[in-house]
């Protein structure tokens, strides 16, 4: 019998002439490969505290899970998911004039978006005026209502709009079970956002109660409540926090729902819930594939049924992760929030327009953010697999993690009273606001850096053009409009299965404005502390802008000198760290031409124009020249003298000599940029 070969095995085992993986050797050959490092080091935890590992294996696979369509919907709420038609594309429109803003929906849904999230508010500064019936006719003109679903945020009071929304379904002839939108309601995130209702909680929450009978009763197809965690996410919150405080939300809201009539059933399919996606691409399909395991164990504990654990689940890519500076970045920001949000199953997306942070959108970027989604879909086919991530040992174990975190969390809000007392009593804001100051310390430091902000700024960007609406002519014309609304709403009934919410219809059929359905509302209101709502990039461009201030009141910005020691190679590193560091807050850099000679250094720091100065070079040029040109530098005016770098033996002789700060690698850049601006004059 003849020895075999090599060819005498399967071709196409390929690792077969190789020895057995060993764990221990690889891990030795990684840790060698960073010099001796350890392995662990690598590893960064989330503002959760879950801890994030540079890699994954089969150990951290999560076992047991079920297929998608089946408990607990880890993995979507149907076999085929999204594969099919691919998530809703739902475009905003929060433009003030109905006109205006009807203009842009038609030209979104005719050029790809197959829903729309209108955003309302009587202000006119962050959504469309609404004070009559007139009003949303005119923005709703030519929308085919039971093709294109509507989902509204209403930004205050959410029965007035809906009213007037049901009504126009009504005279536009649209059966009630052709209607799929959802009216918008959610009441404690409304408070939260705006610090105050114009009714006391029971009251509030009672009128939510009756407006989601009504919708029980008379739109099969549609929701009442859209559960939105963009508040509490602009106020700083984490993933587990926003789930945590979602599902409060829902049990709260299910409550009432429950002390109203409904059936748990009934109750449960009228909720939806909008989540906010960023930057964090497996955090946010984590998040996603979280919320709706987490969902399931809500309503199923609640006793529904298995056909009623599932919710729709919305992304809006995140509000507080768009900056005013450099807003270019923002298309990759929210390209990698869509693909987040896609991957990790939502029901429908909307991305905000590059725009977002500095204004009303241009053409230009609605049209982007339609086509963001529109080429994830088609071209990118993300939408044509189902659950895309299932089976990533990160992604299902980041799952797990997250999903148990926040169930922990929402325990406690619910073992302290729940979500309503929990927001009036301050325990939400006081939990945000200990992660928000940690996410705070972050971004100072750069921990968190914020590409073309405290990263890569550009001084000279020019700025984007934005829709400038005249708000006051807007609001004028809707006061006129709403004056011929002449009905009044008077006598409505108690909020009790559906009645004050069919008396509000009537009222809207009889063209009541809203001031005067606002007015028979009130009540005594609810107030708390609003939650603050920030944007990551907030406190770099309020150095910008001052920055700004000060070149149009002197004719030139705030400056600092690149006093570079050596040549090219040896300042160029920390040149540009010092650059990109001080331009953050506006602060021109002016570039030495180097040499090593401190006379002529300081020479062209006096010709430069500027007040601060920071020494630039190699730890080795630092101990021959650094001393002698920190003092020159400071007799010859500098206000404040910095060094790039932090070597602590030579520390105490360069603060002696005149260095009054090392700028470096994990410092408070925020806290130096504000020193920075004070020591020259710029005003805050």
């Amino acid at each position: 019998m003849t020895k075999p070969t090599a060819l005498d095995t399967d071709p196409l085992d390929l690792a077969a002439d190789f020895p057995a993986a060993d764990p221990q050797a690889w891990m030795a050959l990684v840790e060698k490969s960073l010099g001796g490092r350890p392995y662990e080091k690598l590893t960064s935890k989330s503002y959760d505290g879950i801890e994030i590992k540079p890699l994954y294996t089969q150990q951290d696979s999560v076992a047991g899970k079920a297929m998608p369509g089946v408990s607990p919907y880890t993995r979507g709420a149907s076999l085929l998911g999204a594969a099919t038609t691919g998530w809703d594309i739902r475009c905003l429109s929060s433009h003030p004039d109905p006109a205006a803003a009807n203009r842009q929906i038609l030209e979104d849904l005719q050029k790809g978006a197959t829903s729309i999230w209108l955003k309302l508010d009587p202000t006119g500064k962050a959504g469309t005026v609404i004070k009559s019936r007139a009003d949303l006719e005119t923005l709703l003109d030519g929308v085919f209502l039971d093709l294109a679903p509507i989902v509204l945020d209403p930004g205050g009071p959410s029965l007035p709009p809906a009213a007037y929304l049901m009504d126009l379904l009504s005279r536009k002839g649209i059966s009630a079970d052709s209607f799929s939108g959802n009216f918008g309601a959610d009441p404690l995130s409304t408070l939260a956002a705006v610090g105050k209702v114009i009714v006391p909680m029971d009251t509030l929450l009672g009128r939510m109660a009756d407006l989601t009978a009504y919708v029980a009763k008379t739109y099969p197809n549609a929701k009442s409540l859209n559960i939105s965690t963009a508040a509490y996410h602009n106020a700083g919150c984490s993933e587990a926090q926003e789930l945590a405080i979602a599902m409060a939300t829902a049990v709260e809201y299910l409550r009432h729902l429950s002390k109203a009539g409904l059936e748990i059933d009934d109750a449960c399919r009228q909720i939806a819930f909008t989540l906010t996606c960023d930057t964090d691409i497996f955090l946010t399909m984590a998040k996603l594939r979280a919320a709706r395991q987490l969902w399931a164990r809500v309503a199923d504990v609640c006793g529904a049924s298995d056909s009623s654990q599932t919710a729709p689940f919305y992304a809006l890519t995140a509000p507080r992760m768009m900056s005013e500076r450099d807003p270019w970045v923002n298309m990759l920001r929210t390209t990698a929030a869509c693909f987040g949000a896609g991957a990790g199953g939502a029901e429908a997306v909307t991305v905000l327009p590059f725009e977002h942070a500095v204004g009303l959108p241009t053409a230009l970027g609605r049209r982007i953010a339609r086509n963001t989604q529109i080429i994830l879909q088609e071209e990118s086919a993300i939408n044509k697999v189902v659950d895309p991530v299932g089976g990533s040992w990160m992604v299902e174990s980041l799952t797990d993690e997250l999903a148990l975190s926040a169930w922990s969390m929402f325990q406690k809000i619910e073992k302290d009273g729940g979500m309503a007392k929990a927001l009036a009593n301050g325990t939400i804001a006081a939990q945000i606001a200990e992660t928000e100051l940690l996410r705070a310390k972050n971004i100072s430091t750069r921990k968190d850096a914020l590409t073309g902000v405290s990263e890569f700024p550009n001084l000279s960007e020019d700025p984007v053009e934005i829709e400038t609406p005249d708000i006051s002519k807007v609001i004028a014309a809707a006061d006129s409009r709403a004056t011929g609304a002449v009905s009044k709403a008077e006598n409505l009934p108690e909020h009790s299965d559906g009645a004050l919410m069919a008396a509000l219809v009537q009222a809207a059929a009889n063209d009541t404005s809203a001031a005067s359905i606002g007015a028979a509302l009130k009540g005594t209101p609810t107030t708390i502390a609003p939650l603050a709502q920030h944007r990551l990039a907030e406190d770099y461009e309020a150095l910008r802008d001052a920055s700004d201030r000060h070149l149009d009141s002197t004719g030139a910005r705030p400056k600092v000198f690149l006093a570079n020691i050596g040549n090219v190679a040896e300042f160029t590193a920390r040149a540009s760290f010092s650059q990109n560091l001080f331009e953050a807050g506006g602060v021109e850099a002016v570039s030495g031409a180097g040499g090593d000679t401190s006379t002529a250094i300081t020479a062209d720091f006096k010709s430069s124009g500027a007040g601060l100065a920071v020494i630039c070079s190699t730890d080795a040029l630092y101990a021959d020249h650094a001393e002698s040109l920190a003092t020159d530098l400071k007799a010859a005016g500098a206000t404040r003298v910095y060094l790039a770098g932090r070597n602590r033996e030579l520390e105490g002789a360069l603060r002696a000599a005149g260095v009054d700060e090392f700028v470096y690698m994990g410092c408070d850049v925020l806290a130096v940029l504000r020193e920075a601006h004070q020591s020259l004059g710029v005003v805050a």
